[in-house]
């Protein structure tokens, strides 16, 4: 079946191949508003509220988990706020895909959607979705493995994003959304409205462990100073470990935020860095190697906000000369 890797080692092999802020993510996070400030995190419980229910009974007549179908929608729809929600009622970013499909439709860009009739509708699809020949495999792993299933969508291409596997992981675990497949559900048919406040699970990233440093994933709803009051730490020292300006607010989901301070040089076997493609930033190397940005600017002798052309050779070690 799916082999996963060590969870930190997977964290860590997607961050380098990842393209921060490429035309194609800055094209996808406009149209579908998947960057955190489009929903707060109480946006993000009250979106569990209302469809946690809706995930249970599919995950009791289809065997597809209801962390995973909770965390897709979240992610997909930005907690319900994206336009493709809004307008569409598409919680998963379902594409048309005429071949099968003869729905009402909803264009953005150049691209054709479904549209349904109700989010509950939605839901109902994604489930029959998920049921095609491409996805059977995933069907053979429990429903208590969203690891599995999580990695496993992503092997058979329901997203491109090289992130996407983490960023529902994260998700998951900082929601504590695992602890919902054991409930079970209302027998509802109808599309289920917000019921009083529940008790919810305590929320908490993760901490991963990178080049010595202990970091988080970003996820839908965080904002810096949630992560420096989780962590006791001064939002002005965490937005300085990780190169910020003082006036930023919120991480884009699958940022990763360092809760301590970077090094002045990468650690371990990495020398250099190859740019993967225009427009790439120094910051975006620093993160990805836990790198102080302005010992990088200084050992490559260039300014912090340099732009980088694809090919670009990038030190991330001092000259030992």
């Amino acid at each position: 079946m799916f082999k996963i890797l060590n969870s930190n080692r997977k964290f860590i092999d997607y961050f380098l191949i990842i393209k921060h802020k490429s035309a194609f993510c800055l094209f996808f996070a406009l149209v579908f508003c998947q960057i955190s400030h489009c929903a707060t995190r109480e946006d993000v419980y009250k979106y569990i509220d209302r469809y946690k229910n809706t995930a249970l009974l599919e995950q009791q007549k289809t065997g597809i988990p209801a962390s995973i179908t909770l965390a897709q929608g979240l992610l997909e729809s930005a907690a319900g706020t994206s336009k493709l929600a809004r307008e569409g009622n598409n919680h998963f970013g379902i594409k048309c895909h005429r071949a099968y499909y003869n729905g009402d439709s909803i264009k953005l860009g150049r691209i054709c959607y479904r549209r349904y009739h109700s989010a509950h509708e939605s839901f109902l699809d994604h489930s029959k979705f998920l049921k095609q020949k491409r996805y059977q495999s995933l069907f053979s792993l429990r429903v208590t493995d969203y690891r599995g299933w999580a990695h496993g969508l992503k092997h058979c291409g329901y997203a491109t994003d090289p992130l996407y596997a983490e960023k529902l992981i994260s998700m998951i675990e900082t929601y504590g959304l695992d602890k919902y497949v054991d409930e079970k559900p209302v027998n509802e048919q109808t599309e289920p409205q917000i019921r009083k406040k529940r008790d919810r699970p305590l929320f908490r990233h993760p901490t991963k462990r990178r080049h010595n440093l202990n970091c988080i994933m970003a996820v839908l709803g965080d904002t810096y100073q949630d992560i420096a009051d989780e962590y006791n730490i001064k939002l002005s020292k965490l937005l300085d470990y990780n190169d910020l300006p003082h006036d930023v607010k919120q991480p884009e989901v699958g940022d990763i935020v360092y809760v301590n301070k970077k090094h002045s040089q990468a650690q371990g076997i990495h020398e250099q860095y190859r740019v993967k493609e225009d427009g790439e930033s120094l910051w975006f190397i620093s993160q990805m190697f836990g790198i102080r940005l302005k010992d990088l600017a200084k050992m490559n002798d260039l300014s912090p906000d340099t732009k980088l052309h694809k090919g670009e050779l990038i030190k991330l070690k001092k000259s030992t000369d």
